[in-house]
């Protein structure tokens, strides 16, 4: 008895039914997402997770530009195999591979927690996990940072403060300043002490802030002509101090204030 045949025009017809229904609704998350990011604070960096591992796979699908978009409305693509047009059967085949491999990026995309802001719900007949959103996520991620590295200094950083964290340019700056361990408590003192760090700024704030020992010339506060932010705060380094508990962050602190990092950039 002869086998029968697969009918590949039927499997990809319904592979892009399915993906048309998929698409619609990661269409929709992808404007959430470009909408949220241009004009919701604090949300700038929200494509910069699921939205621009979606992008890249749509890319490799052979799209091009900014902003693309999953395919809606499915169609047959033409397939060259390297020697010829492929037709019939043989081409309805390579589309299903085609429609597959997109609705496996479907179902990631719509599966991840960043694809949304909010959560979504579960759509088992569809494959796709429900996800609590990327605002709980970074809720989380928040916590976790005001405990593990700033509560043993008696500091913290509200959701407000994290958002115009993240959404700070110069944050990838501290980074690679101070590290990534300490960038949070740096940021944290900058904000508790509206730390500025312009040459006139940062003179102000020593002579408002420090007390000298009885008997010293006040005019050891005073920044010379000549002097850089970063030798003005080594030669302040024993009266100058922003937490009690830690040298080595009261010196990361003067080494980004050093370098133009500031409440001013950080904090946006």
């Amino acid at each position: 008895m002869a086998t029968k045949r697969k009918d590949w025009k039927a499997e990809w017809e319904a592979i892009a039914k399915e993906n048309r229904k998929l698409a619609k609704r990661a269409n929709q998350r992808l404007v959430r997402l470009e909408r949220a990011a241009e004009s919701r604070e604090g949300y700038s960096s929200i494509k910069e997770f699921a939205y621009k591992v979606a992008q890249r796979d749509l890319r490799s699908l052979g799209k091009k530009g900014n902003k693309l978009r999953f395919t809606e409305a499915p169609r047959i693509v033409s397939i060259n195999d390297g020697t010829k047009e492929l037709t019939g059967a043989d081409l309805y085949k390579a589309n299903v591979e085609r429609a597959r491999n997109e609705r496996k990026m479907l179902r990631e995309f719509l599966s991840s927690a960043s694809s949304t802001i909010g959560g979504s719900r579960e759509y088992k007949a569809e494959g796709i996990k429900a996800t609590k959103g990327i605002t709980a996520i970074w809720d989380k991620v928040n916590k976790t940072i005001n405990t593990k590295y700033l509560s043993e200094y008696e500091l913290s950083m509200s959701d407000n403060d994290f958002k115009r964290f993240w959404d700070s340019k110069k944050q990838a700056k501290l980074e690679k300043i101070v590290g990534s361990t300490q960038m949070f408590a740096v940021a944290s003192i900058m904000k508790k002490y509206n730390l500025k760090s312009s040459r006139a700024e940062i003179e102000k704030y020593a002579k408002d802030n420090i007390v000298l020992p009885s008997g010293t010339d006040p005019s050891v506060l005073d920044m010379k002509a000549k002097e850089s932010r970063q030798q003005y705060l080594d030669r302040l380094d024993k009266f100058m101090k922003f937490s009690a508990k830690d040298e080595v962050l009261n010196d990361a602190v003067k080494r980004a204030l050093a370098q133009g990092v500031d409440v001013t950039n950080i904090f946006i």
